[in-house]
């Protein structure tokens, strides 16, 4: 059982896509596991033939137990694997939802679906299930929304309703407990659009770089100078992540998503990886490496010419950075008369449990060093 997102504890096989005995080939889907937040297709990591599944559909499993058995990298033939207990009483199948029928009938259904319809307002008694015995999953749920959507006159209000319901409970969590306090500095933006478009001109580069990949790559360059930002707060104390990774708010057709994105010093690589997981985000595609650990969050509001953003941290970060567009401006040049000039406005908010002011106001300065002189987003990190 992977572990989608720093608290998962436990996750509910809501389908398996394989079977005993099948050659399955790397990046097959194998099963869907739903929690209480997403629902996520778990992919093969390699060749290799399935030989036993170990929780059946509906099983609820601990983070980190065996799920199945298989020839592939990881287990070798004929290992000892034994069974997961499923875990029921944290997550109990037959939970009654909120919403269910005046006689208080109760359907098996798995977590995400629960919640999928608490905050949708669905009485799953209405809903058929498609899993095994007729356990309801989150595409039900969906399924069932969509359909009461469409026999409204205002289908698509009441859509965008049900979304924003999902999208209200992690907004109203993080407010709840993470103690945010902000930071705020303008940023010269010229010799930034300078470069950019100097290395998008450039016919041998490998890619064209966006805003976004610059400022993803100057905040991840000012976590190797400051490791003490790269952490969580988990089980009372911080907690320091092994790499480095960002996460990007995505405007998608389902609502602001934000996949995190892997940043391993190289500003060309970093953009792939974002360009593919925007990509993936705007598809409703998102698997299990698009939740991964991130301490950072950028929410980038720019293209809508909107000077700033003061945002909301994730409730699995630390920090979440608001840009602006950038502006002209005019200061004093250096024979006193007005020099117009670009500047962003960047916004961050951060979590006063993992770090303090002092610290956080440091970060965010070499933020804007980056962003000023983005010549050293382009040369190795050096810490």
């Amino acid at each position: 059982m992977p572990k989608l997102g720093l608290t998962m504890a436990e996750g509910l096989i809501a389908e398996w896509k394989v079977a005993p005995g099948e050659a399955v080939s790397a990046g097959q889907v194998l099963f869907v596991v739903e929690t209480d937040k997403i629902s996520n297709e778990i992919e093969a990591p390699a060749d290799g033939t399935i030989l036993s599944l170990l929780a059946e559909e509906g099983a609820t499993v601990a983070v980190g137990s065996a799920v199945a058995t298989w020839t592939g990298p990881g287990q070798g033939i004929g290992g000892a694997a034994e069974p997961p207990a499923p875990l029921t009483q944290s997550e109990p199948a037959i939970e009654a939802p909120a919403g269910t029928s005046a006689r208080g009938e109760r359907r098996l259904s798995t977590p995400f679906a629960r919640r999928l319809a608490r905050q949708a307002g669905v009485d799953l008694i209405a809903v058929e299930g498609s899993g095994a015995r007729g356990r309801i999953k989150a595409r039900d749920v969906l399924a069932a929304i969509d359909r009461r959507a469409a026999a409204t006159a205002s289908a698509p209000a009441a859509r965008g309703r049900d979304l924003r319901a999902l999208i209200a409970t992690r907004v109203a969590r993080s407010m709840a407990e993470i103690p945010h306090f902000y930071l705020s500095a303008d940023a010269r933006f010229d010799a930034l659009a300078v470069l950019r478009r100097e290395v998008n001109a450039d016919p041998s580069a490998p890619r064209k770089l966006s805003i976004t990949a610059f400022l993803g790559a100057a905040v991840g360059r000012a976590l190797v100078l400051h490791p003490e930002a790269n952490g969580v707060w988990r089980d009372g104390r911080v907690e320091p992540l092994a790499g480095i990774a960002i996460g990007i708010a995505v405007e998608a057709p389902g609502g602001v998503m934000a996949p995190v994105v892997p940043f391993g010093g190289g500003i060309h690589d970093f953009a792939a990886a974002l360009d593919a997981a925007i990509d993936r985000a705007r598809q409703a595609r998102l698997g299990s490496a698009d939740v991964g650990a991130a301490a950072v969050g950028i929410s980038n509001v720019g293209m809508f010419n909107v000077r700033s953003l003061t945002p909301i941290i994730d409730p699995d970060q630390s920090f979440m950075l608001g840009v602006g567009a950038p502006r002209t401006v005019f200061r004093a040049g250096d024979k006193g008369a007005p020099v117009a000039v670009q500047k962003v406005t960047l916004n961050l908010a951060c979590d006063h449990r993992v770090i303090d002011g002092a610290a956080a106001a440091r970060f965010l300065s070499t933020i804007v060093g980056m962003i000023e002189q983005p010549v050293r987003l382009l040369l190795p990190v050096e810490p």
